[in-house]
């Protein structure tokens, strides 16, 4: 595995001919410089214009060299370069041409925004033609062809069987889907796959999708499975770390860690964050903390940081702390969600749990009472909800009339609905209780026993409620 796979996706949209530039076959290394300056100068013409001559000099039999600078062009979206280093070696009797052909079924899919399937894949073909083996023209044609005729893709690929019996169909034809966001029919598609075949890749992609689709279980299943044919891949150990973390299993989480971190590839500011979950998981906070530390210092712009941070301060008991990094966190994040918010209210809750004196607890309570009314403009289509929580903190500041304020509302927001899910339902039998028990003990008999009735009917085995109304 030569690069490491962060996320999933192709090097160029199609993912152009990167097996070419793989190979090291002389003229890698007179590459780089034409690289190197294309990208410096990538509105000049001239740009590198002596290194690029004197390599197609140099290389001028070699077809592999000249489709490699024909892909160098590709990437810089010189069609008419690309399409003349191409030209180059299908105009050349002695040349066999397929990986010509490659690149120019990648000229035709790129160059307008939704691919020309056609043209591109009668390029592919013609790579097949040439070299039955040249697998990458199967796996272009498939997906260039995917959205004209699915099934025709699909049978593309089919076609390897008959060159390599062994060929991972299913595992190709699943990262297309990937590749389109189409994560169910991905996971369907491996698991049709003889796993036997799977590359290293195949398994990283696949836990990944299952990982995304928050198939947590299966993709920690996939992983033990890639793990026993590729031992000490640290990348398949990464899904595993992240799957792990999730299902909170935090011991195999520090398990798959060791393995991601014992390995040579390069890491990022993520895997520093999600490992720190698992130390965090495991209560070894200032092992958690050094590792955000080095997110910190890798990526001072990944959010994601600060929530763990406050998450670590947290569940170290210093509420001040994590409050800090939580109003960090919501300051900079425009699309925090209101898990995020209620988390902030929660942390003044528990905060306030530790102050005895009254007067101060209460003022506290009141902030996260604060955080909640903000969120009710933020995310309207929880206030039910919402209002539930306030009450709650209502009540540990013994504020009953507010309670009730807030019950009321509840039960109006539920009403109005013209269809009451189990949520609702659940939402009217508590705040209808709470209401009729209000109204009882302030001796307001009638009322309290109209709220117990309209419990029972929504719960007419609501026991309390029956109890009150002497039944």
């Amino acid at each position: 595995m030569k690069t490491i796979k962060y996320l999933i996706a192709s090097a160029m949209m199609l993912g152009l001919s990167t097996s070419v530039m793989a190979q090291d076959n002389g003229y890698k290394a007179a590459l780089k410089p034409i690289i190197s300056a294309l990208e410096a100068a990538p509105d000049n013409p001239l740009a590198g214009k002596d290194l690029i001559k004197n390599y197609q000099k140099q290389y001028k039999k070699d077809e592999a060299a000249l489709v490699a600078l024909g892909n160098v062009f590709l990437a810089q979206h010189d069609f008419a370069r690309a399409t003349e280093m191409a030209n180059l070696v299908t105009n050349n009797k002695r040349m066999n041409g397929s990986l010509a052909y490659l690149l120019l079924g990648d000229i035709a899919a790129l160059k307008d925004s939704i691919g020309n399937a056609g043209t591109a894949a009668t390029q592919y073909q013609l790579a097949i033609d040439l070299d039955p083996r040249n697998y990458a023209a199967y796996e272009r044609y498939a997906r260039v062809y995917r959205r004209v005729n699915p099934k025709l893709a699909i049978d593309k690929l089919q076609e390897l069987r008959t060159v390599n019996p062994k060929y991972p169909v299913e595992a190709t034809a699943a990262e297309i889907m990937l590749k389109d966001g189409k994560y169910a029919e991905a996971i369907e598609w491996y698991d049709k796959g003889n796993r036997d075949y799977f590359t290293e890749d195949n398994f990283y992609n696949y836990g990944f999708v299952c990982y995304i689709n928050r198939k947590y279980t299966k993709a920690m299943e996939v992983v033990q499975a890639g793990l026993q044919k590729f031992p000490g891949s640290e990348y398949i150990s990464r899904i595993g770390l992240m799957a792990a973390v999730e299902k909170e299993d935090y011991t195999d989480a520090l398990n798959f860690a060791k393995v991601v971190f014992a390995g040579s590839g390069k890491k990022v500011s993520n895997d520093y964050v999600v490992y720190a979950r698992a130390l965090l998981g495991n209560k070894q906070y200032d092992e958690a903390l050094a590792n955000l530390n080095k997110a910190m210092e890798m990526d001072n712009n990944n959010f994601n940081i600060l929530k763990v941070l406050a998450e670590v301060y947290f569940d170290k008991g210093d509420q001040d702390k994590a409050l800090e990094y939580e109003q960090e966190y919501l300051a900079k994040n425009s699309k925090a969600t209101s898990a995020d918010w209620a988390r902030l209210a929660q942390t003044y809750i528990a905060k306030a749990e530790k102050i005895e004196d009254t007067a101060e607890r209460n003022s506290v309570y009141s902030k996260a009472m604060d955080v909640y009314e903000s969120m009710i403009a933020k995310f309207p289509s929880i206030s039910d909800w919402i209002w539930l929580n306030q009450a709650n903190v209502a009540n540990m500041m013994n504020d009953p009339d507010k309670v009730v304020e807030l019950y009321i509302k509840v039960a109006a927001y539920e009403e109005a609905k013209t269809e009451l899910d189990d949520e609702s339902k659940s939402y009217l039998e508590s705040v209808y209780y709470g209401l009729g028990y209000y109204n009882s003990k302030k001796g307001n008999k009638q009322l309290a026993n109209e709220y117990y009735n309209k419990v029972l009917k929504i719960n007419p085995d609501n026991q309390n409620a029956k109890q009150a109304l002497g039944l």
